[in-house]
């Protein structure tokens, strides 16, 4: 706890030292160079240092990240010609706004702060609700020489007591307040003007009465770019001074886009949500509403992309057939990269392995390992004392950002000491923690799935898994959301777990699983015969996560015995400690986006805005428009997946190269390349122009070198300026 306090106290003498700077800087003069660091007119784009003379560019430096290869990726369903394109060239080319389960998208369109409902109750409605002996009491106010009353409300419900405030606070000009006394209970009201002189305790009471608003909830979407949900979500937190698991949301978004999500929080005011989202980086809030319940994990139908993939080398015929294909026939629904982390020396499921494995201190080791490219210095710094002293104190005493991962392991650390590794892993989120073997499970998934595709092609075959009729329409609409429930729901995990299968062989377990429905009406499927494959097609088949409650298709059941053998693991993944004994559960093989539509637009300059954000359109910025005369060929996608299809995945069916980071800041650099180039050429060209129009002239102060500010996003990520606040 000292601790603690020594780190609180140390936190607040350092931002009152930043905010004397401030007024210093703003005082002396010298705030423009602060203010211009952000607010330039260069708005997302970065600057870089310009190479000096015939220097080289940089080349873009991601680190070895993973690639499709790596996390089972390999097949593909359509037959067309693929093409070139970088993908995530920069933040703006990515949007993503989230689908309700009643259809709705969620766009920012306002940050309207809603009214405060008029006081319209009287005095006679509320005289109505109270009892005659307690409104006789009540008269009492209204006269002068009042100063105290207490009101015995032993009996009363919370409903009643509170229209008795109310009256209270309509008769008069006082402050109420209930308190225990022994076994009973009073309602002590004091007139405001004696409070002093009276010498009684009562505090004033700013409770609202969100009845009156609608709800106890305050429902806002959260407009966010260069960060995921969670670390927007434990910003937000710390600014309104609350616990991060105060915030409902229904799924998780990406960091590397715009995206747009609705989330809630109880008894917030609309007004503290907006003031806080104005301080933290990249992120808006609006729509404000209040409702009777929160939100919670799966509660979206799925997501509305828009997408820009530059530099397409495609011609328009290849194009439009590569997207004609996608269409018809999908695309095969592997997990994306994103499942998997970034680091290729530390994937998530390597990690969520040694979860299942049950090696705890392995799990750990990796989850604290110093990463190369890290762009949080005080992270680098603290894995790297860990890495050299396993001392958590130390390491945890260089993080300053508490509600990061690493530093509640820490923590976790400090507190369990070095035998009780489970307890310190107990300190990371749920959540995070089922993240990491949700991972190895979808690794499992897209291996096997791969092997399925490369094996029997598209066609239907004996063995393959659909949906029971009986279960058809339900288990269409839910499929994706019992994945992401599960992976955020560790006491679901538990209420489902069910020792009694432990002695029943594998296949005999999945078997008589597959006749019953769990407590959460788990999907039942059907093993398809030879009269069945007329009936289905490739669209309706499921592939199992592997788990203790799935049925497994005969033909694919060696595959998956032979794939976590090697990993030393059982079939059914169930260990003894039952928050990673898991039920797996059932995913569609291919996917079929909805409402897809797409247009080839042409742009002049490489940074050339080609979608507009939410808080853009509420900036009213024109909407970006084809230049046919423009060099740069860009292809603009529309389209709505369900809640856990990756939309890099659609993408992949049409594209030549990988979609992984490092491929693309490949891409990217050598797109660079070309345009440094280009502009060398134009500039010298324009230089021999000027020399023979203008005999004698400096060269150099007509044609400045204007290569070098450009930079992507794929180089590194943590270097975006904000943008102003609305």
């Amino acid at each position: 706890m000292l601790a603690d306090n020594t780190d609180v106290a140390n936190s607040t003498e350092k931002n009152q030292t930043q905010k004397d700077k401030r007024r210093h800087n703003w005082k002396t003069g010298q705030k423009g160079e602060v203010r211009g660091k952000y607010f330039n007119k260069s708005g997302f784009k970065r600057k870089f240092e310009q190479p000096q003379g015939n220097a080289k560019k940089k080349k873009l430096s991601v680190g070895l990240r993973l690639k499709e290869s790596d996390i089972g990726i390999a097949e593909h369903i359509g037959k067309h010609k693929r093409f070139c394109a970088i993908l995530k060239e920069r933040f703006t080319d990515f949007h993503v706004n989230e689908i309700d389960l009643d259809g709705q998208v969620a766009k920012l369109i306002h940050q309207d702060i809603p009214p405060v409902p008029d006081d319209t109750e009287t005095i006679d409605d509320l005289k109505e609700c109270i009892a005659p002996v307690v409104w006789e009491q009540l008269q009492a106010l209204k006269e002068a020489t009042f100063t105290q009353l207490d009101v015995d409300v032993t009996v009363l419900q919370k409903g009643e007591r509170r229209t008795i405030h109310a009256a209270a606070k309509k008769l008069a000009n006082v402050v109420s307040q209930t308190v225990d006394e022994g076994d009973k209970k009073f309602i002590r009201i004091v007139a405001t003007a004696k409070i002093p002189d009276s010498g009684c305790k009562v505090r004033r009471s700013n409770r609202e009465d969100w009845t009156k608003r609608g709800g106890d909830y305050c429902h806002f979407l959260l407009h966010k770019v260069n960060k995921d949900t969670n670390d927007a979500v434990n910003q937000l937190a710390v600014k309104l001074r609350m616990r991060p698991d105060n915030f409902g949301y229904a799924g998780m978004k990406d960091r590397r886009a715009w995206t747009t999500q609705r989330v809630s929080l109880r008894k917030v005011d609309a007004c503290s949500v907006l003031n806080a989202a104005r301080n933290v980086h990249g992120v808006y809030v609006g729509n404000f509403r209040y409702a009777k319940s929160s939100l919670k994990l799966g509660m979206l139908r799925g997501n509305q992309f828009r997408i820009a993939l530059r530099n397409a080398s495609g011609t328009d015929e290849e194009i439009e057939r590569a997207m004609t294909s996608l269409r018809d026939n999908g695309f095969i629904n592997y997990y994306g990269l994103q499942r998997f982390g970034t680091v290729a020396s530390i994937p998530t499921h390597e990690i969520g392995k040694h979860l299942l494995q049950g090696k705890w201190n392995a799990a750990i080791e990796l989850i604290l390992r110093p990463r190369p490219g890290e762009g949080d210095s005080e992270l680098t710094e603290a894995r790297q004392i860990y890495a050299d002293t396993k001392d958590p104190q130390a390491a945890y005493a260089k993080i300053k950002r508490l509600d990061k991962l690493e530093a509640r392991l820490l923590k976790g650390l400090q507190v369990s000491g070095d035998n009780n590794p489970q307890g310190a892993l107990d300190f990371i989120p749920r959540n995070i923690r089922l993240m990491y073997v949700h991972a190895y499970q979808s690794l499992v998934w897209n291996h096997i799935v791969s092997r399925r595709i490369k094996e029997f092609g598209t066609n239907v075959i004996v063995g393959d898994l659909v949906y029971d009729e009986r279960d058809c329409k339900k288990d269409a609409e839910t499929d994706e959301i019992t994945d992401d429930c599960l992976l955020h729901d560790n006491d679901d995990i538990k209420d489902e777990t069910d020792e009694k299968d432990d002695d029943l062989p594998a296949s005999k377990a999945s078997e008589d699983n597959s006749k019953q429905q769990g407590p959460r009406g788990f999907p039942t499927v059907k093993i398809l015969t030879e009269e069945d494959l007329p009936s289905y097609t490739l669209v309706d088949v499921v592939m199992p996560q592997p788990g203790w409650k799935v049925t497994y298709p005969p033909y694919a059941k060696a595959w998956y015995d032979e794939f976590l053998s090697k990993d030393d693991l059982p079939t059914n993944l169930k260990q003894k400690n039952k928050k990673f004994s898991l039920t797996g559960t059932y995913r569609k093989i291919l996917e079929i986006p909805t409402n897809l539509s797409w247009k080839i637009m042409h742009y002049k300059e490489w940074n050339d805005n080609l979608i507009l954000s939410d808080i853009d359109e509420i900036r009213k910025h024109v909407s970006p428009q084809d230049e046919p005369d423009g060099k740069f060929k860009a292809l603009i996608i529309e389209m709505c997946l369900k809640s856990s299809s990756y939309a890099t995945m659609a993408l992949r069916e049409i594209l030549e190269n990988d979609t992984s980071a490092e491929t693309q800041a490949g891409l990217s650099a050598s797109h660079d390349a070309e345009n440094v180039s280009d502009t060398n050429t134009t500039d010298e060209s324009s230089n021999s122009s000027s020399k023979d129009a203008n005999s004698g002239k400096d060269n150099a102060e007509k044609n400045p070198a204007e290569f070098g500010e450009k930079s992507t996003d794929v180089e590194k990520d943590d270097e975006m300026e904000s943008v102003l606040k609305i």
